[in-house]
């Protein structure tokens, strides 16, 4: 199973405060994930990733050699690999030890559904259609990751609207691409939608903003998911049905 997964499902589900007599045990209180989005060539050392909950590494056409080394360096830190369409990786990405696998709608079914042990995470873009979002929510994957171009990564209240519609829909968990120099006020408005975690691509800012996710406060999320369309009724129930009309017998004078 998934470690990350895991993790955003913890998230997902919210704050459950211990019961009994003897439940005096503090649970900490669930706070925004940070993932970061490195390529081979930043992991130069620890210092590229610290403070992320979790790195997705850009592999490309890494060798054996090359992902060996890449793991031995993240060390404990949960990784996994993002294979965009490039699905044919899958498996040797989770021999090198990658915890999950991230994939774009049109990579190849077959290599991601031999994963067993790995998490699937898919990345969808944030102009999808409500059926799509819905279509999305019941593949077989563990996560969702809402894209976004690289050149409009600033929050706006349209992106807003967006993120509303995939928190209202969505029953997994999901994390949206940000800036590394977002707001705290902006990330409080993505948790309050329902947004398990952000993710930021470099390593630029990761230590700020893990400083800022660190020393806030977060509160309880909105319950989201299975949002269903309101149409009417056209069965009547049951104790309200309308019984047919009997003819009206003839008058006797006539």
């Amino acid at each position: 199973m998934s470690k990350f997964i895991d993790k955003l499902k913890n998230v997902s589900k919210g704050y459950v405060r211990p019961m009994g007599f003897n439940a005096v045990a503090s649970v900490p209180q669930p706070k925004m994930l940070l993932a970061a989005e490195l390529g081979l060539e930043d992991l130069t050392d620890k210092e590229a990733f610290g403070g992320a909950d979790v790195v997705i590494v850009s592999v490309g056409k890494a060798s054996a050699k090359k992902l060996k080394e890449t793991a031995d360096m993240l060390g404990d830190t949960i990784w996994g690999v993002a294979l965009g369409d490039k699905a044919a990786d899958a498996e040797k990405m989770a021999k090198a030890g990658a915890d999950f696998v991230v994939f774009s709608p049109d990579a190849e079914v077959s290599p991601l559904t031999a994963l067993e042990k790995t998490g699937k995470i898919i990345m969808l873009e944030n102009n999808l259609t409500d059926f799509m979002i819905r279509a999305a929510d019941c593949l077989s994957v563990g996560a969702v990751i809402v894209d976004n171009q690289p050149d409009a990564l600033a929050l706006s209240w349209r992106k807003i609207m967006l993120y509303q519609r995939f928190a209202d829909i969505l029953s997994k968990p999901f994390l949206v691409r940000v800036s590394s120099n977002i707001t705290l006020s902006e990330l409080q408005s993505l948790w309050a939608l329902g947004i398990d975690g952000v993710l930021i691509s470099g390593s630029t800012g990761l230590k700020e903003l893990r400083t800022l996710i660190d020393g806030a406060e977060w509160a309880v999320k909105r319950k989201r998911g299975h949002m269903s369309a309101i149409v009417p009724s056209l069965k009547m129930p049951a104790s309200e049905s309308v019984a047919p009309e009997e003819p009206e017998e003839p008058d006797e004078d006539d």
